[in-house]
């Protein structure tokens, strides 16, 4: 029988001209080299013997030694589990090196993995699960990315199905990751779709029990995935199993959870991206976020159609779309430099993933994934981003791809009615809190083109009109703004249609491209550019220029107002106004001078009149707003700013109103009439009270601080009637427009309204999100300075727990903020026992800054191991051993305290029922005594952590002391659990009853020493202790006894330091 020839060594599939992998040549340099050195072994004890020999030598022995070995259980499954014991036998940093190897592999390279590795490494995890090795729940995590959603080839089946094999089996060991629960329900509850066909029923059979069982024992975990939970429970709703989950869900959701109040509270709470991201490979993640940051817009088709033929080209394969157009929602939200660049936008993506989809099935699940966050909008828990491609999708369709528009439109109509008939309100509330934002944030100037669209198909534009009336406004010609387009619209195809729409391919086609110009570029100088002009998602221009339709601003720019005619308003005027308003409207632009005094006459005229009412007040109102549109959309402010710059700013036509309503006194009818028309002109543009703000920040020798008062009389006579409602919406507009002036009018706001800024969350929130570096640091030297005040003791403790949900920047800044002013950290300590290591890293990070310099007290200690210790929550740990090296005496003072005042279990004092509210409505602020658990739990965690030599914690007499007590008073349970640390105390213990027992022997033997019998005290005493013998004062033997017993303390802390000494070696 011929030998076949060697197999050379291969992890990835790859080809003769394929360059070999770094990771596959470093495995296999390491293989070879772990083949060689125990090729001459002839025994098991040989083996382990060469093998231990080889990683004492050094860090990279060790490393090579560790690789080679994982190497074998790669590519031989024979010799596997050989590999395995021995790896697990002479490994000497918990297989870290090995982990980090496996995470690259299945992380990055998982995709070119040969059939033979995968299924090792699914072997080698499920071993890694046996012997209960850390970390590898993320590794599982991992691997379940690389099931791809819509693959139903025998491979990524193959996948799916051993990994849910696998987690069935090790159930205990799952329920312990919060995590890996979360993750395994959502990816499976996706995948299950894939598999409906009869031929998967086996595994979608597998797949359903571990969803399900899941979902019902750690719902409480389960439902922390979010609303999207809600999303992918619907697309498996027809399976029995999951027919009954949904009966419990929304008629008996207590049986599922007895805090849990049903669906509402479910689909409130938005899904972390690492959910969405989840559902896309790596390989995919990297594709699409090259193409949405890299590609230029109109250059996109040949990445298009590669991504197309390489994941979306199956029929099975069309539900990826739904995942797709959720993560690029959800996750993909680009930076304003970016949206003000050539880069294709998101909605053209996802505008091709949905005119591409060849299912109606999928379509549905789509469109779904689209409005998903629409349907339950709240805007402090999303970001407009997750919103505008939608909007901006039905916006751009309108010209050359209407079809997309209507079907969205009606889907969105549709689906508001019918998601769940009790849960109508609240779904249209959200739909309207979202196009509301939409509104705002100047995502579209208006949704005329969209929802008023003649155009349409009446069925559709009688069903738009009922669910959102009030969103439905005509223009001022009777007739809503067309889009620049001829033709009437067609209706919503019916579902099934939509694989005859027409594929939305962006061409690249150069005119096409510059339709995509800069807002306000004018034809001629698009064409003259000699490069594609950058893409704001703003309308094309018809050929004969005639109409630009609603305008689209990107986000952080100024706005530039849409021109409107003012003939019929200066028509209502009386003959010196209009006269007045058509001079001012004839003047030049740049004739700033003049516009200055025209204004001047006007308001002279005004208190000239004998009665001011609303038929003079309104179109003037409209005629001024109009008149005044230069200074609202003048750009931005720049960084340097100088008192001369800022005179200059102040010298603007709409500047002169807010002068002559500051020289004018509360009780005169000048002020009263100045007040109306600024209330009118602010209904129409509420840009105006930023303005005003700014104008009385400005440095001007004709104003005093009582000039202040102006903006409450402005804020109390406008609609909003109150000055905190009023400021905060001028500070929201500002933020919008100009961020420079946003902090320049910081200080200023916080100085003269202290009572509405001052630890005020909402405004600290606006202010922090548009922050950078260099206005945080300004801001800081402000306060340092004694020029702004941002927060007090009394009430920040409410700022910083609303902080905790804000992004990562937002937080640090507000904690940098809170470190220039003069407030002790210690008011956030109420803080510090709830936080999660997992969900605000970023205060506890702060807490470490600040606290790592502070000695210790009582409070502090209190507050800090009163959290629960945790798996990777090192938190507590490094602040107690940071005190333990530098305030030895302190910290043990603090924790013998506690251990003595502690009881076993947390048991909450009784309150009465006032009291009881008032902690449930602060949530993260309660905070509890340590128990007994907690702090043996801390100091088994220092224990453990390799305290310095010349740390003696655990020698000091009264903290033994403590333990002491605290054993004596522990269950069994715990003294097992914490026997290790316990076992200090027996020994010290042991010692001092010898003390006791050899003092009361010396005086035995004293008051009976004509007795001829010894006592058995006497005899041990004897036999430990034989120089006592001949001592003569009692006195003196007491200070030998304990002499001896140091002696003897010594020697075992000697003898316990050189084990622990060989331990790390």
């Amino acid at each position: 029988m011929s030998h076949s020839p060697v197999r050379t060594f291969r992890v990835f599939s790859s080809t003769s001209i394929d360059a070999k992998d770094e990771i596959e040549e470093k495995l296999e340099t390491c293989h070879s080299n772990i083949t060689n050195l125990l090729s001459n072994a002839t025994s098991e004890r040989e083996r382990h013997d060469i093998l231990t020999n080889q990683v004492s030598k050094g860090n990279a022995e060790h490393d090579d030694v560790c690789l080679g070995l994982f190497a074998i259980i790669l590519v031989d499954r024979h010799l596997g589990p050989k590999a395995t014991q021995e790896l697990m036998m002479v490994n000497r940093d918990s297989l870290n090196v090995v982990l980090s190897r496996l995470s690259l592999l299945i992380l990055e390279k998982f995709i070119k993995i040969e059939d033979v590795a995968r299924a090792q490494i699914l072997w080698f995890m499920n071993e890694l699960i046996k012997i209960n090795i850390q970390g590898t729940d993320g590794l599982f995590i991992s691997l379940m990315k690389q099931i791809i959603g819509g693959d139903t080839t025998p491979k990524n089946v193959w996948l799916a199905e051993n990994i849910v094999d696998i987690l069935s089996i090790n159930r205990a060991w799952m329920d312990k990751s919060p995590v890996l629960i979360q993750t395994t329900v959502f990816t499976y509850l996706r995948v299950i779709q894939d598999h409906f066909h009869p031929s998967f029923a086996a595994v979608r059979q597998k797949e359903v029990t571990v969803c399900v069982t899941t979902l019902r024992e750690h719902f409480n975990e389960c439902r922390a995935i979010g609303r999207d939970l809600v999303r992918l429970l619907m697309g498996v709703a027809r399976i029995p199993e999951f027919e009954r989950l949904w009966s419990d869900l929304i008629h008996k959701p207590q049986s599922l959870a007895p805090n849990f109040t049903g669906l509402p509270s479910l689909v409130q709470t938005r899904t972390s991206r690492k959910f969405l991201v989840s559902r896309l490979t790596s390989d995919m993640e990297s594709k699409v976020a090259f193409l949405l940051l890299k590609v230029r817009f109109g250059q996109q088709k040949r990445y298009q159609d590669w991504f197309q033929r390489q994941y979306l080209s199956t029929p099975e394969s069309q539900l990826l779309r739904g995942d797709l157009i959720r993560y690029i929602c959800g996750c993909v939200h680009p930076s304003n430099d970016i949206l003000c660049s050539d880069i294709i936008p998101r909605w053209a993506v996802i505008g091709w993933l949905l005119s591409n989809c060849t299912s109606r099935v999928a379509s549905s699940y789509s469109y779904l994934a689209l409005f998903w966050d629409w349907l339950f909008y709240a805007p402090d828990k999303n970001s407009v981003m997750d919103i505008e491609a939608g909007v901006l999708v039905m916006f751009n369709s309108l010209r050359n791809h209407p079809a997309i528009t209507t079907t969205l439109l009606d889907f969105l109509c549709r689906i508001v009615k019918n998601f769940h008939p009790p849960m109508f309100d609240q779904v249209r509330a959200g739909v309207s809190t979202a196009l509301k934002t939409i509104l705002e944030k100047r995502v579209l100037a208006s949704l005329a083109p969209i929802f008023d669209n003649p155009k349409f198909d009446p069925e559709l534009l009688n069903l738009i009109r009922s669910t959102f009336p009030e969103f439905c406004a005509v223009g001022t010609d009777g007739k809503p703004p067309l889009p620049p387009d001829s033709g009437p619209m067609p209706p919503p195809p019916p579902s099934d249609d939509i694989i005859g729409e027409e594929p939305m391919i962006i061409e690249d086609d150069p005119d096409e491209v510059k339709g995509h110009s800069n807002i306000g570029d004018t034809e001629e100088e698009a064409d003259s550019s000699g490069q594609d002009s950058l893409a704001i998602f703003s309308d094309e221009e018809d050929e004969s220029n005639k109409h630009q339709d609603a305008y689209l601003f990107p986000l952080g720019d100024s706005p530039k107002l849409e021109h409107r005619d003012i003939t019929e308003d200066i028509e209502k005027l009386d003959e010196t106004l209009k006269d007045l308003v058509t001079q001012m409207q004839n003047s030049t632009t740049s004739d700033t001078e003049e516009k200055c005094e025209r204004v001047e006459d006007i308001i002279d005229h005004l208190l000239s009149l004998e009665e001011f009412d609303a038929e003079v007040c309104t179109p003037l109102a409209s005629c001024l707003v109009e008149l005044f549109s230069e200074n609202f959309s003048r750009s931005n402010l720049p960084d340097e700013l100088s008192d001369e710059y800022l005179a200059g700013c102040i010298e603007q036509p709409l500047y002169v109103i807010f002068r002559k309503l500051c020289q004018g006194r509360e009780e005169d009818d000048s002020f009263s009439v100045l007040l109306s028309l600024l209330a009118e002109m602010y209904t129409l543009q509420q840009r105006l009270g930023y303005h005003l703000l700014f104008y009385l920040a400005v440095p001007n020798p004709t104003l005093k601080e009582s000039n202040w008062m102006v903006y409450e009389s402005f804020a109390q006579s406008t609609q909003l009637a109150e000055t905190y409602n009023c400021l905060m919406m001028d500070m929201k507009h500002c933020q919008d427009d100009d961020v420079n002036m946003l902090i320049y009018l910081v200080p200023h706001v916080y100085k003269h309204f202290p009572e509405h800024c001052i630890d005020n969350a909402e405004l600290l929130n606006m202010i922090v999100a548009v922050l950078d570096s260099e206005q945080l640091q300004r801001l800081q030297c402000l306060v340092m300075t004694g020029q702004l005040i941002m927060m007090k003791k009394d009430s920040v403790l409410n700022v910083l727990m609303k902080s905790l949900e804000w992004e990562t920047f937002e937080q640090y800044s507000t904690w940098h903020l809170l470190a220039v002013h003069d407030i002790a950290p210690d008011v956030a300590l109420p803080l510090v026992a709830n936080l999660s290591h997992r969900k605000h890293p970023e205060a506890l990070t702060m807490f470490l800054l600040l606290f790592r310099h502070k000695k210790p007290t009582l409070d502090m200690v209190r507050h800090i191991t009163a959290r629960n210790y945790r798996d990777n929550d090192n938190f507590a740990l490094s602040l107690l051993r940071h005190w333990v090296l530098h305030h030895e005496n302190e910290i043990t003072e603090h924790i013998c305290t506690l251990l003595n005042k502690s009881k076993p279990r947390s048991t909450p004092p009784r309150k009465g029922l006032r009291q009881s509210v008032r902690s449930s409505q602060t949530g993260l602020l309660q905070t509890t005594q340590p128990t007994t658990l907690h702090l043996l739990g801390h100091l088994e965690e220092l224990r453990k952590n390799n305290l310095p030599k010349s740390c003696g914690l655990f020698t000091q007499d009264s903290l033994i002391a403590s333990l002491t007590y605290v054993q004596s008073h522990c269950d069994d349970s715990d003294k097992l659990k914490f026997s290790e640390l316990f076992a200090l105390v027996v020994e010290d213990s042991e010692e001092e009853t010898l003390v006791k027992d050899l003092r009361h022997a010396r005086k035995r033997t004293k008051s009976t020493a004509s007795r001829s019998g010894t006592s058995g005290v006497t005899a041990r005493l004897r036999q430990t202790q034989p120089s006592y013998k001949n001592e003569s004062d009692s006195g003196s033997n007491s200070s030998s006894d304990e002499e001896t017993v140091g002696r003897r303390r010594k020697k075992r802390q000697k003898v316990s330091k050189a084990n622990d000494s060989s331990d790390s070696d």
